[in-house]
């Protein structure tokens, strides 16, 4: 149940092992995993440290408990457990692939890069996941030829295939079907576009519409259901369906099928063929945008947007999250009315912050920020500025053309479409700026950043 993405079946399943058998560190072990997998991340390590206690030598269970804490941000620790079980068990692969994976995020490329191919050469018929890591070293440094060839290795890694779709049936799905090969092929039909993903990668993949349009590819695409209205209005003689699952009959019915994550490795192969990359992608309703214009328009100063936190509870969640008070050097500025974007519940945050600082922040109460996402591009639309984390709006903003921050620390991007290869620009959306530093290691301290360089812009 595990493998088949019913964690909390296989969670039930564990426990019930473990009243037979207490302390079992296998089972504790594997009960871990699951956790994890449902954001019970504390509980989950837990169970790693009793497995731990009963086995010392449990490198499975180290090699967790490593995982875990590269889920709460704590890279440096997580290292040293997965350095731990490389001591034990040399040729442990997974070890030497998470160990990879938190020292790309440290930055420490050449040492990543170096523990993928050493699996790769002891297992040279497999290692996808040190394929893609490899494959994601190239996209950060903007070698964009070999990184998209390598980025098809996703579908086999068993992480990354969890998060790609809501069902595992419709990977298997997809992998039955006939590929596309690319704008030189001619189907006889339409081409269908399956969306992967969370909603951010979708609307970054979906940059991507205007090359097929201009290749005169037929295709059917599929995007989430709360922007279907927001696709149609910007591309009206395009076929767009609804993402769900199973998926629409027209995607499966398609002489050929590709996931838009694949749709770069057609058109971007380098970096001046973003170059074509459009400055603007979707509108707003204007009706709704004009309403919250007006509503806005009585308040002191520029409008900035602010966003602050990811919805994802993996340890991709945890480099691009950020507490609001975190962000109270940039809010304490004078002059300036703030709005909250965040998508979720943000009261007690803002009552804190208003606590703290007196500042008291902007939020159309009436509107799920989560949900209502035509009501969120007109609010967008409606401000000067969004100065936001690596999150779902930032893509929206940068989809509408709307001028956008995107903070991260350190100057490690979190993805390796924030990467900005020195220029503090996107490739993916012209209108967003990257706002970092290598010494702006602190949220706090990035916050200070930022307001120094509004203070700079409004002076």
């Amino acid at each position: 149940m595990k493998e088949l993405g019913r964690p909390e079946e296989a969670a039930a399943s564990y426990r019930e092992a473990l009243a037979i058998d207490p302390g079992n560190p296998d089972t504790l072990s594997n009960l871990g995993i699951v956790l994890a997998q449902v954001g019970g991340i504390d509980e989950a390590i837990e169970c790693y440290h009793m497995a731990l206690a009963r086995d010392p030598h449990h490198v499975h269970a180290r090699n967790n408990l490593g995982n875990a804490l590269r889920v709460q941000g704590k890279l440096e620790e997580a290292a040293e457990e997965f350095e731990r079980v490389l001591a034990a068990a040399p040729g442990f692969a997974d070890a030497m692939v998470n160990l990879g994976s938190v020292r790309a995020a440290q930055g420490h490329f050449q040492e990543a890069r170096g523990l993928y191919e050493r699996v790769i050469r002891n297992d040279p018929g497999s290692s996808p996941d040190a394929r893609l890591g490899i494959a994601t070293l190239h996209l950060l440094n903007h070698e964009f030829a070999p990184g998209w060839q390598g980025y098809d290795h996703r579908l086999e890694c068993p992480e990354i295939r969890r998060g790609l779709r809501q069902s595992m049936r419709t990977l298997d799905l997809y992998r039955r079907l006939p590929r596309w090969r690319g704008p030189l092929e001619e189907p006889q039909h339409e081409v269908a576009i399956w969306a992967e993903q969370g909603i951010g990668d979708q609307v970054l993949f979906s940059t991507l519409i205007p090359e097929l349009l201009g290749a005169g590819v037929k295709f059917v695409y599929e995007v989430d259901p709360r922007l279907l209205g927001a696709y149609e209005r910007a591309f009206p003689g395009a076929h767009f369906v609804a993402l769900g699952e199973p998926p629409a009959e027209s995607l499966q019915r398609a002489s050929r099928v590709l996931l838009a994550g694949s749709l770069p490795g057609f058109f971007r192969t380098d970096r001046k063929s973003f170059a074509r990359q459009e400055g603007k992608l979707l509108t707003a309703l204007p009706d709704r945008a004009a309403h919250y214009r007006a509503a806005l328009k009585a308040l002191p100063g520029i409008k900035v947007a602010v966003s602050w936190r990811s919805a994802r509870t993996d340890w991709w969640g945890s480099r691009k999250t950020v507490g609001l008070m975190e962000f109270s050097p940039l809010l304490r500025f004078g002059g300036v009315t703030f709005v909250d974007v965040q998508y979720g519940d943000t009261n007690e945050e803002r009552g804190e912050v208003e606590k703290a600082t007196g500042v008291r922040m902007v939020r159309f109460e009436e509107v799920d920020h989560y949900n209502d996402l035509e009501e969120l591009l007109a609010i967008l639309d409606a401000c000067d500025l969004l100065i936001t984390t690596s999150n779902a709006t930032a893509h929206f903003a940068g989809a509408l053309g709307k001028r956008t921050w995107l903070l991260y620390t350190a100057d490690r991007a979190p993805f390796h479409y924030w990467a900005h290869g020195g220029s503090h620009r996107t490739l993916w959306y012209p209108a967003v700026e990257v706002v970092t530093a290598p010494q702006l290691s602190e949220w706090t301290s990035l916050a200070e950043f930022a307001a120094a360089k509004l203070a700079r812009e409004l002076n």
